[in-house]
């Protein structure tokens, strides 16, 4: 029996609640024992989305190592083999409380370069892998200083039945969206520099054309109170969804239309990987993290970047390319059945987890699901 401790922190968002609940409900209950501790208590909204019970060890003064002593206790009565971090500080709080084999989940870019010394650190301080869930986190953790072969590359797992009763759910009926409507879903997280302004905007300027049009807006951000304020004020017909946490936002982009990912700077992917799956259109500025999934006009629509200028011209040109969108939305659905697939990511985990207790590099008998495919 391995014991697994998972450890959230104030980045443990939307991919992290995703994946970290996929390895709890499929990891075989017979092998693997697991257990949930929040280090910060913005983390617990997401562990209780999991339905699931955590212990929560708050971290004081905002420093990870002042949550160690309770930290190693709860560790040590739970007897934890090894640690899943998700986030940078968490894996610090669980350094502070442990030698145990730690495993970090980074599926945001920007992250990586951020944290990018603090794992670096931790790396040489004991034994720790990063799961990075793009080629383009672990190429900034790679460039950082972090040695190759602590990072691990794992694609998110996609659950295709989830899919199926998304679909079949009546969600877009309680969202209040036609048959007839064209649903558009806004990546998460929302934020300003995710452009997530000129994507709501674009759909707001189709919609005066074509009083078909909606977006959705989930979440809770400044970001998104500035956006909803704003399309209150416009003079026509507003568009705009706002729905929250009400709704998880896996749902959200499988009854939706099309995925909008407006970014400048690369980003975490899951999203982009669900929309594949599930049959929703994706339109996205072109970066090198969205680049390792989607080919202009072949997977899905790209738009180039210009710095100063709004993107709302851009999007809304390619959201009325209904045709191309189309098309491309039949390759991806094919692309994510060889990519995403959620047992190749629990397998892959589950091996992760063997190499670092037997003391084996972590990336061994692991390949990349999208090169593969």
């Amino acid at each position: 029996m391995t014991r697994i401790g998972h450890i959230f922190d104030e980045s443990s968002g939307w991919a992290q609640r995703v994946a970290a609940e996929q390895l709890l409900d499929r990891l075989p209950s017979d092998q693997f024992q697991q257990h949930l501790v929040a280090v910060d208590r913005t983390a617990i909204s997401e562990i209780g989305s999991l339905g699931r019970s955590a212990v929560l060890i708050p971290r004081r003064l905002g420093l990870s190592a002042l949550a160690a002593p309770r930290l190693r206790t709860f560790l040590s009565r739970q007897r934890v083999d090894i640690v899943h971090a998700w986030g940078a500080s968490a894996a610090v709080a669980a350094r502070a409380a442990c030698r145990k084999p730690i495993v970090v989940s980074l599926f945001d870019p920007l992250a990586a370069h951020r944290d990018v010394k603090i794992l670096r650190t931790l790396a040489q301080s004991g034994p720790c892998a990063v799961v990075a869930s793009c080629q383009v986190v672990r190429r900034r953790l790679i460039e950082g200083g972090l040695e190759p072969d602590r990072s691990v590359l794992v694609r998110p797992g996609i659950d295709f039945a989830k899919i199926n009763q998304f679909h079949r759910g009546g969600q877009r009926t309680r969202l209040g969206v036609s048959r007839d409507a064209r649903l558009v879903c806004l990546s998460p997280p929302v934020t300003r520099v995710g452009r997530h302004f000129d994507a709501a905007l674009a759909v707001n300027v189709l919609n005066h054309v074509d009083c078909r049009h909606r977006v959705v807006i989930a979440g809770a951000s400044r970001e998104r109170d500035r956006i909803i304020r704003f399309h209150e004020h416009l003079p026509t017909e507003n568009a705009l969804i706002p729905v929250g946490t009400a709704v998880p936002v896996e749902e959200l982009i499988a009854v939706s239309d099309v995925l909008v990912v407006a970014a400048r700077s690369d980003v975490d992917t899951t999203a982009i990987a669900w929309a594949m799956a599930s049959n929703t259109a994706i339109v996205a500025a072109a970066g090198y993290a969205v680049a390792e999934l989607v080919a202009n006009k072949v997977n899905g629509l790209l738009f180039k970047q210009t710095p100063g200028r709004s993107m709302t011209a851009s999007i809304a040109q390619r959201l009325r390319d209904r045709a191309s969108l189309e098309k491309a939305t039949e390759v991806a659905r094919g692309q994510a059945y060889e990519a995403f697939g959620l047992r190749r990511f629990v397998d892959d985990h589950a091996r992760l987890y063997a190499n670092m207790l037997a003391g084996v590099l972590p990336g061994e008998g692991i390949l990349d699901a999208a090169g593969v495919a």
